[in-house]
Formats: C-alpha cells, sequence, structure tokens
C-alpha cells in the first residue's frame, strides 16, 4: 500500500520527515508499476532496508566539484549584480525588465550618485559666487564629479556587457543538461536496484516454490525474466551513467573559461580607476593652486 512507502525510522524529524515526502514525490513520477517499484525502492533505502547502487569515487568527486562551480558562479553572479546596482528597487527593476520584458536593463542609464553630488556641489558654488574662494572650489569640484559620475555608468556598462552577462550566462545551458541528465540517472538507477531486489526476493525457498507453476510473458518462468529485467536495467544504467559522465566532464573542462570573465573584470576596474584617479589628481594640483 502507499501508507507502506512512506515508513520512516521512528527519531526521523519533522524536517526530514517532510524533505523526504518531496523527494519521494519526484521519484514516484506516476503509481505505474515502474513508479511503485521505483517508490518501494526509495523508500527503503531511506530506511535502510535496501541495497542501493553506489557511483564510483571519480564520478562522485566529479558531480561534487561540477556542482560547487555551479554554486560559487551562482552566488558570485548575484553579488555581482549587487555590486553594480547597490539600490534593490533598481535590481529589481532591471531584472524585471531583462527577463519579462525584453527591454534590457537601466543599469548604465540612471543617474549615479556621483552625478547628483556633482550637480549639488557645481550649483552651490554658483550660487555662492565669484567673491570667496570656496565659490570657484565647489564649482570645479561639482564639474570634477559630474565627469566621475559619466565615468562610472561608462565603467559600469563595460563590466555588465564584458564581464556580468557572459559571466553569469556561462555554461547554464550545460548545468541545465546536467541536471536533467542526473535526474535520470537516479531513476535508472532506482529501476536497477529496485529489479535486482526482486531477483534476491524471488531466490528465497518460499518464493521459488510459489513460483513453480507461475509464468509471466509468454511462459517465460518469472525468476528469468526478472534476471532479464535486470540485465536491461543494468544496460539503461550503463547508457545514462556514461551520457551524464561525458556532460560533467565537459562542464568541468570549461570551467577554466571562467577565468577569461575574471580577467575582463579586473581590466574593466583598472581602467576605470586610472582614469578616475587622473582626475582626481588634477583637480587636487588645481585647488592647491
Amino acid at each position: 500500500t502507499l501508507l507502506y512507502t512512506i515508513k520512516f525510522e521512528a527519531n526521523l524529524n519533522m524536517e526530514e520527515f517532510g524533505q523526504s515526502l518531496k523527494d519521494m514525490a519526484g521519484t514516484v513520477g506516476s503509481m505505474s508499476i515502474k513508479g511503485f517499484d521505483r517508490a518501494k525502492q526509495f523508500s527503503q533505502e531511506k530506511m535502510g532496508n535496501a541495497v542501493k547502487t553506489e557511483l564510483d569515487q571519480d564520478f562522485i568527486a566529479l558531480s561534487a566539484r561540477v556542482e560547487e562551480t555551479r554554486s560559487c558562479v551562482s552566488k558570485t553572479s548575484t553579488a555581482a549584480r549587487n555590486f553594480l546596482q547597490p539600490n534593490a528597487a533598481a535590481r529589481l527593476e532591471d531584472m524585471f525588465n531583462e527577463t519579462v520584458t525584453g527591454k534590457g536593463s537601466n543599469i548604465d542609464k540612471r543617474q549615479t550618485y556621483s552625478e547628483l553630488m556633482g550637480h549639488i556641489m557645481k550649483t552651490s558654488g554658483q550660487q555662492i559666487g565669484d567673491s570667496i574662494k570656496c565659490g570657484p572650489s565647489f564649482v570645479e569640484v561639482g564639474e570634477t564629479f559630474q565627469k566621475l559620475g559619466m565615468l562610472e555608468r561608462e565603467y559600469i556598462r563595460d563590466v555588465y556587457n564584458n564581464f556580468f552577462k557572459p559571466f553569469s550566462n556561462h555554461l547554464q545551458v550545460e548545468y541545465s543538461n546536467i541536471t536533467a541528465e542526473k535526474r535520470r540517472l537516479d531513476l535508472a538507477r532506482l529501476d536497477l536496484d529496485a529489479a535486482k531486489s526482486k531477483v534476491r526476493g524471488a531466490r528465497t525457498p518460499e518464493a521459488m516454490q510459489q513460483n513453480e507453476q507461475k509464468t509471466e510473458n509468454r511462459g517465460v518462468p518469472i525468476p528469468e525474466y526478472l534476471s532479464t529485467q535486470v540485465r536491461e536495467c543494468q544496460a539503461a544504467f550503463d547508457r545514462q551513467y556514461e551520457q551524464t559522465k561525458i556532460l560533467l566532464t565537459e562542464a568541468d573542462r570549461k570551467s577554466d573559461e571562467f577565468t577569461c570573465h575574471l580577467e575582463e573584470f579586473i581590466r574593466s576596474q583598472m581602467n576605470y580607476h586610472e582614469q578616475a584617479h587622473k582626475m582626481l589628481s588634477e583637480t587636487h594640483a588645481n585647488l592647491k593652486k
């Protein structure tokens, strides 16, 4: 019965129980015979009452490395977006325009804080006038910050186009495919272990006696049919294993390309700070005259 599939150890806490139900729901797929076998195998593995086919350590290490890279890239992309646009409301607007309206980001079109401060300082200097020294100084510093703001917008556009977008989008299709293939591999593994479990059960003295007179699939004895099913499931598992490993290996190889995107980020930083330093140095020298 369905209740049998959700029996868990007595000391299982509610959080683990809920997560196990979610995992089982995705594994079952449908309550077909295959779906029921998967659910039964999954439940028995959770309770520690079933033998589970283990993947080789090299495959596990490869999969973990690719997943760790994907996680770090995702976190870095989020941090980069926050770095480029600290204002949460503006970030949400950009994300909405990028993903929903298709208008694209306004990240380099908004007035920067440097421009705002420069405008206020320049206006203040003009109001003070030339009668005292601070008036022209306000104007000069204000104009410098307005130029810095425009330079900052160019810098943000450069970082967004040459670092953030390619960095965030790199390998996203591959990661999506890997997730799907790993899911299929898990289902193939459940099918294989469920078939093996049936064979072990059919080989007990009691089961062999009950099956002496029973046949399935056009007269093939049940134990022989189950052995054939194991071979078919093993072949399907092996094919899926190789397909998943190929995708993981390719993604792991391509992960080195993230260094190129990081180089672009540093190049943009250096160019911006070099020009900003030059502007500020000139203004500082003029103020000291």
